[in-house]
């Protein structure tokens, strides 16, 4: 799971890197940072066993974002 842990934290790293670098827009960074800790979270539950529902976290996202 250190491992995971490890190669998330660099992916999320050079994805921030190159969006920076490209000049994308501060709402798009916050998406794209949002949604890859949702997809780590849901990540490590199943690594935990432990049940967690992104649907609803999604949906809670979507309408404080106005999407």
């Amino acid at each position: 799971m250190t491992g995971f842990i490890l190669g998330f934290l660099a992916a999320l790293g050079g994805g921030l890197a190159m969006m920076l670098r490209s000049h994308k827009s501060m709402k798009e960074i916050g998406l794209f940072v949002t949604l890859s800790c949702l997809g780590c979270t849901v990540w490590i539950s199943i690594f935990v066993h432990r049940e967690i529902n992104p649907v609803r976290w999604l949906g809670w996202l979507f309408e404080r974002a106005g999407l």
